[in-house]
């Protein structure tokens, strides 16, 4: 009796390799089960927790501006409009140029060391910022928070994907980028709470900086100490536990499994047409997150006649709503093992949301918040899918870790675009427009990268002996060839 494994929707539990075709077949699929859920569970309760806290305190640090704002930092530090625009910007220009080479640090040396520094480092600056007297002060200290944080995400991207195989994945990477979602939630209750403290040695918008800066510096030394470097030496698991994950994540990359380092690998990343779709998927959907995360307490402030702080407070529920959503979309994506039908339907959500915003009179305050709920919803949980299906798509260490580092590098420019894109308060017509053709735009490029894959992997199940060995060739060798081999199948 033959055991078939469903090619569309694969059990994480699963490897197609083993078929029970008799009694202690069926046993070894069972230990197999049993190890992995084991293994899994272990490695979500020692990764999981503290990434999601380190990221929830970097999301704070660098989106507290928004809240800031609302705090008096305009007022104490004589900003007009284009210089508070400029100081929401220039964090994104010093987060691009320092994307890749801090995931390559992350490739070549060890991956808790280098977390645990930028941790620190971003936290003294968040806090620092508090002494901000004028604009080459906050602009100056929201670069350097662009420096140092600029790794993080990118790190993180490429750390899950060291240890949970790609259908594993998804789920993972929703969980730890729901966590932003969940910051801007906090960051609102967090600076209402500020907002009532009566002291006149600081302003709110410092009380902001310091108190949500300070626990980065605080957690980083014990980040460096508890989190793990790889599998093969991961002391938490035992022998039989660090074999095992050794072995199933081989499994899972096949042909393109490959741990070598080569600053040949590196260049190969950039010859690949794939990323340079990613990116422009990436930069589209960036453009709206940002210009959203950044505006919200200013366009919710501008709905109605309540007080900057109920403005600040009014902020929790659309982000709170993204986090549930961003969890469920990635549960969903790795169940059914896809990726861009589920980005089209959320982005389809925003898409909604940003034409109510445009269209619906100012005097409906209930419709412009639910709308403002739809596009934070839409804006926040696509992003944890586009990231695992280009993580999903790179095959080899150190292509991930490049390819990781340079979508999200180029795509962050996008931040950049959306802190200059709502410009026209109270309503922001033209910003919500502008994020909405940008919504738009990343639709049809998912919908394009789709094809492209579909085709592709159509294409390498007719390849003959020799075509196949002539792929191989053509991208310079199995160390080289990596997602490009032709037994590797791209997820859609």
């Amino acid at each position: 009796m033959e055991k078939k494994t469903s090619e569309k929707n694969p059990s994480i539990e699963q490897f197609e390799d083993i078929q029970a075709t008799d009694k202690h077949d069926l046993e070894d699929l069972t230990l197999q089960k049993k190890l992995t859920q084991t293994l899994v569970k272990k490695l979500d309760r020692r990764l999981l927790p503290l990434l999601c806290i380190l990221y929830l305190l970097s999301y704070i640090d660098r989106s507290n501006i928004g809240n800031a704002k609302l705090g008096g930092l305009m007022e104490d530090l004589n900003l007009t409009s284009q210089q508070y625009q400029w100081a929401l910007s220039i964090f994104y220009f010093s987060y691009v140029i320092f994307d890749l080479p801090s995931n390559i640090i992350m490739r070549r040396w060890r991956p808790s060391y280098w977390l645990a520094i930028l941790m620190f480092l971003w936290g003294v600056v968040a806090t620092a910022m508090a002494a901000s007297k004028n604009f080459a002060g906050i602009a100056v200290s929201r670069f350097f928070l662009g420096v140092f944080e600029a790794g993080f995400f990118p790190g993180v991207i490429y750390f899950l994907s060291v240890w949970y195989t790609r259908q594993e994945y998804g789920r993972r990477i929703s969980f730890f980028w729901s966590f932003s979602s969940l910051a801007g939630s906090l960051g609102g209750i967090i600076a209402y709470g500020i907002s009532q403290i009566s002291n006149d040695t600081l302003q709110t918008w410092q009380w902001l900086f310091i108190i949500e800066g300070a626990p980065s510096v605080i957690l980083a030394a014990f980040s460096a100490w508890y989190l793990p470097n790889k599998p093969e030496t991961a002391k938490f698991l035992t022998n039989e536990e660090r074999e095992f994950a050794v072995k199933r994540l081989e499994n899972d990359a096949g042909a393109s499994n490959d741990h070598s380092w080569s600053w040949a690998q590196v260049t190969s990343v950039f010859t690949d047409w794939k990323t340079y779709i990613y990116m422009l998927i990436y930069i589209t959907g960036t453009s709206a997150l940002q210009g959203v995360t950044l505006f919200l307490p200013s366009i919710i402030a501008g709905m109605g006649t309540w007080s900057k702080p109920a403005a600040q407070a009014l902020t929790t529920p659309p982000y709170f709503l993204a986090f549930l959503v961003t969890v469920a979309i990635g549960w969903s994506s790795d169940k059914y093992f896809e990726r861009a039908y589920h980005m089209v339907a959320i982005n389809t959500v925003g898409l909604v949301g940003f034409l109510l915003l445009m269209f619906l009179p100012s005097t409906n305050v209930a419709g412009n918040y639910v709308s403002a709920c739809l596009v934070t919803i839409s804006v926040y949980a696509n992003v944890a899918v586009k990231v695992a299906w280009f993580n999903n798509n790179y095959g080899g260490l150190t292509r991930r870790a490049v390819a990781s580092a340079a979508i999200v590098s180029v795509g962050t420019i996008g931040g950049a675009i959306g802190g200059q894109i709502y410009y026209d308060p109270p309503h922001y017509f033209a910003g919500n427009a502008i994020a909405f053709s940008c919504l738009a735009a990343q639709t049809l490029l998912v919908i394009l990268m789709r094809l492209l894959l579909a085709r592709e992997n159509k294409r390498r199940t007719r390849l003959t002996e020799e075509q196949r060995e002539l792929e191989i060739h053509k991208y310079g060798g199995t160390e080289l060839v990596g997602d490009r081999h032709y037994s590797y199948v791209y997820v859609l």
